[in-house]
């Protein structure tokens, strides 16, 4: 039987539900005064920014006045925008709290000026005022404005809804039942389950802990190609609370939840909900903002002592079975925050019973189901059967193979899971070319068990053995020189000074120091004529991040010629035994890791044209857009720096250009790019650019500008790609592929709306011909870590798992269109994951292995069914070979993606590009 799965999205069935809603503008004495602090710090600290910093204002308003639901960064700029949008003002005539708030916001904000509080003298409360309510139908708005207040609104109004009756029940025999409560949040609707269940976690034979963790509960509105309407998607997730003191408080801070029936805003009652709170570190003390400590203070309240609640995180929580009241606070764990109590994620069984709850508590109704596509599944790269004995050809001095050894299946490489980490694999595809982009790598060690592991890795991987050559490693594909030199000092922690020294925060030291580490690796490392690879034994990060030197590596080493790849110590091993069984796994992933760098596939043809129904001359494309530059244009607006990959799928030949390189040079090998990557300007933080407003006209204009330069940019890498044969001068097609998160700023024919009114491909049809165009396929992903994608639930068997490709039907207005679901296999290392009858209160010791699903939207896709496309598509997860399991987005994305290990600038606070492939 077919399986059929049932998507997390839902439409209203309410009759005629309303929204009324309520503004409050900015007074115009206000928005004069806050925007000349902005600008005034902006000149002290050199900074083009200059816009009020609301990211820091939003959080804390609205936790004092949980009914906002909306803010617009606009409303700091313009007299005609409001700022703020309520759905109710019970009780709340008086806004001279208000302003109290804010100014004390201003002083803490600002208070690296001068005589902030005096500007603040003639700043009068009493201008804060609340705006004639708006009411208007949720189903049906009326204009721009309406519609875009839906993606709050309607997520609001569930929440509400959700909450006339709070308790669920989870489990396969619902015996866990949980009471939800709202969490502030400007980001669709969050409610969360308190007080927190108590879930066993087994540490060895004789130890067990008890974790405790909420479970999460998400409504968002989200638009679907080619559908007018938005539809309602839930998403489950468990908050994993720290009972234990914690010792160490990272610089930015950490963020705790705060339970209160009380309103900040007045201190008037309220329903019990929470508001997540980021409490600041200076120096060794923990404060709260000091603007809401003030406002508490003025309303009878009082915050716990932040280093206290720090020691002791469990501030006042409810017990079972009991009404919440009073100040309850709570920190969630993260990464930064040392061990985690248990792991993370949901099961299967708990999304059913949450996905049974919606049925029955909401006026919804399901929009669709899909249904299996089938369609050949096979290994790729499958692993050869077992042998008693394994060829393993060595060089001796007459160039000679020795006899074949007799081995283990565990013992032998060939059997990895990963292919990249298989000699078979790996070996031709290295000395595969003439032009072997690879021939020297050099290991910058600075323990000789780190060293002498690192050469034996290399020589396994790629049978080589040393020749009487000094450095030269031979054998029967190729040869290699493999130097070493000791790191010195150069891997040492970069020297920051405290701050009542330096008189400058960590960051502002960081600069100079990256650039006198970086001069010093350029001049330290030997010279290279062509392109290199090093190998570089770092050191564990340290505490204060900021003297991390690990991008001075990344830049000083790209520098001197060299790709670069990074491995912490591995000394901590000092049983030979023990090393060889856990301890090699981070000198297997920096070798191969560093193969990636210079773009080296197997040498395999990456489509089967028998088992995949499809012609191989096409060609594997990807668009990726990765950060701002410094380098600005006549109007003063950074530069957007985007890249496309392509890949021959006969040669597995991997090609980047960007549009500066595309005037110059066209296509370039893939290491060659990431090192020209390096070159450019790269302005700091700027991988985001959602925060980023277009306020007038010109900006407008500007972005329109933009966007006509990268689809020209697009259309003339896809031209020339038409214009390349691959295989005997035949005409080839182009598979494009664009992410929708990463690339619809740009390429704004994706997104929902364009593709819904106009052709898709207008923007592209002025450089292509007609001709050409049927040659081009063209798909857009979304991806399911950004709440976008709906979760799913496995039909008529609760807490099932599946795989494979999906057909959406039913979701589209246009009846002939479908969206596919790309669902993804666990892990190879989700060996224990939970049963499909556990609920993750059922044990805190095994991982959820929930599905991790991959919209697939086809845009345009001449001469080629949907379902085949799709199922193509889906199978291009499973063939980025330097990972063992199916990747979030198919081949060639990650060659994009890992592009931004060197996008990098000395601005940058941390190499936040360097991401283990685990992290898939």
């Amino acid at each position: 039987m077919t399986k059929i799965i049932l998507p997390g999205a839902w439409e209203l069935t309410a009759t005629n539900p309303t929204c009324e809603l309520y503004a409050i503008y900015v007074p115009t004495r206000w928005r004069q005064v806050t925007n000349n602090l902005a600008q005034q710090r902006a000149r002290l600290q050199g900074k083009s920014y200059r816009a009020v910093p609301v990211y820091s204002l939003d959080p804390l308003v609205v936790g004092s006045f949980p009914q906002i639901i909306k803010t617009l960064r606009n409303g700091w700029q313009k007299d005609n925008v409001p700022w703020l949008l309520a759905t109710g003002t019970t009780g709340l005539s008086d806004l001279s709290d208000l302003g109290n708030l804010i100014k004390d916001w201003l002083i803490e904000e600002f208070s690296s000026l001068e005589d902030v509080e005096s500007q603040l003298t003639n700043l009068n409360n009493v201008d804060w005022q609340w705006s004639n309510s708006q009411t208007y139908e949720l189903l049906h708005p009326q204009n721009k404005i309406e519609t875009s207040n839906l993606y709050q609104a309607i997520p609001d109004y569930l929440a509400k809804e959700f909450l006339k009756n709070p308790r669920v029940s989870f489990g396969v025999d619902e015996q866990y039942q949980l009471t939800f409560y709202q969490v502030v949040s400007l980001q669709g609707a969050e409610l969360m389950s308190w007080p927190p269940c108590e879930v066993t976690v087994t540490k060895s034979k004789e130890t067990t802990e008890t974790a405790y963790i909420s479970f999460v509960i998400e409504f968002v509105l989200q638009t679907v190609p080619w559908r007018e309407k938005p539809i309602v998607y839930h998403h489950l997730s468990i908050r994993r609370w720290l009972t234990k003191p914690l010792n160490y408080v990272p610089y930015l801070g950490v963020k705790a939840h705060i339970g209160d029936n009380r309103r900040w805003l007045d201190g008037q009652r309220q329903p019990f909900c929470f508001i997540p709170l980021t409490m600041n570190r200076y120096g060794k003390e923990v404060k709260w903002p000091q603007a809401i400590n003030n406002l508490l203070s003025l309303n009878d309240s009082q915050l716990p002592d932040a280093n206290n609640f720090v020691s002791n995180p469990n501030h006042n929580w409810s017990g079972a079975n009991t009404i919440p009241s009073g100040i309850q606070a709570a920190i969630a764990y993260t990464s930064k925050l040392g061990e985690p109590p248990c792991f993370a994620g949901i099961s299967p069984q708990d999304l059913a019973s949450l996905d049974q709850a919606i049925e029955a508590h909401l006026p919804v109704q399901r929009v669709g189901e899909a249904e299996r596509v089938t369609g050949n599944v096979f290994i790729f790269w499958p692993l050869e059967k077992p042998k008693q004995k394994i060829f393993r050809p060595r060089a001796n001095e007459d160039n000679q193979s020795t006899k074949p050894k007799k081995a283990k299946k565990s013992d032998d490489p060939n059997h990895s899971h990963t292919p990249m980490l298989r000699p078979k694999l790996a070996a031709t595809a290295v000395f595969r070319q003439a032009e072997n982009p690879l021939r020297t790598i050099l290991i910058l060690w600075e323990t000789p068990q780190c060293r002498d592991a690192l050469i034996a890795e290399i020589c396994q991987l790629l049978y080589l053995s040393p020749t009487k050559v000094e450095n030269i490693y031979q054998d029967f594909y190729g040869s290699l020189c493999i130097k070493t030199q000791h790191v010195g000092d150069l891997t040492q922690d970069l020297e920051i000074q405290h701050f009542s020294e330096a008189r400058k925060t960590y960051q502002q030291q960081r600069p100079n120091l990256l650039v006198e580490r970086i001069n010093k690796i350029t001049a330290f490392l030997p010279q290279t004529k062509e392109l290199s690879g090093a190998l570089i034994e770092i050191r564990p990060k340290p505490r204060i991040s900021e003297a991390d030197p690990k991008l001075a590596w990344r830049i000083g080493a790209m520098k001197a010629g060299y790709l670069n790849q990074h491995i912490h110590r591995i000394t901590t091993q000092n049983d030979a035994e023990k090393l060889k069984k856990s301890g090699l796994e981070p000198v297997k992933r920096a070798v191969s890791d560093l193969l990636r760098q210079f773009g080296i596939l197997p040498d395999t043809p990456l489509i089967n044209p028998k088992k995949d129904g499809i012609d191989p001359d096409v060609w594997l494309t990807c668009f990726y857009v990765l950060r701002r530059t410094r380098k600005t244009n006549a109007e003063n607006i950074p530069k957007t720096v985007v890249l496309m990959i392509r890949v021959n799928p006969i040669t597995a030949k991997v090609e980047l250009t960007t549009p500066d390189l595309f005037k110059e040079q066209g296509w370039i090998s893939y290491p060659v790019g990431l090192a020209h990557l390096l070159n450019e300007d790269w302005d700091s933080n700027s991988y985001d650019e959602s925060n980023e407003e277009l306020d007038d006209e010109q900006k407008r204009k500007e972005q329109t500008k933009k966007q006509r330069l990268i689809n020209k940019f697009v259309a003339e890498c896809l031209l020339e790609c038409l214009n390349t044969p691959i295989t005997d001068n035949k005409p080839p097609r182009v598979l494009f592929m664009a992410e929708a998160l990463n690339a619809r700023k740009m390429l704004n024919w994706l997104q929902n709306q364009n593709l819904l009114n106009n052709h898709p491909l207008q923007a592209l049809k002025q450089y292509l011909s007609q001709e050409q165009i049927n040659r081009l396929w063209v798909v857009r992903l979304r991806i399911a870590d950004t709440d976008e994608v709906p979760v799913a639930i496995v039909k008529d068997s609760p807490g099932s798992r599946t795989s494979g490709v999906y057909r959406w039907r039913g979701v589209c207005d246009d009846g002939e269109r479908s969206l596919y679901l790309s669902v993804r296999k666990p892990l190879n290392t989700e060996k224990h994951i939970l049963r499909t009858w556990q609920s993750r209160l059922d044990n805190g010791n095994r991982q959820p292995g929930k599905a991790r699903i991959l919209e697939i939207a086809l845009i345009h896709h001449p001469q080629i069914k949907g379902d085949k496309l799709a199922h193509f598509v889906h199978s291009l997860r499973s063939r980025w070979p330097y990972f063992a399991n199916d990747v979030i987005l198919p081949l060639p994305f990650r060659f994009a993606i890992k592009a931004k290990e060197y996008a990098v600038s000395i601005r940058d606070t941390i190499e936040s590009s360097e991401a283990d492939d685990s992290d898939f």
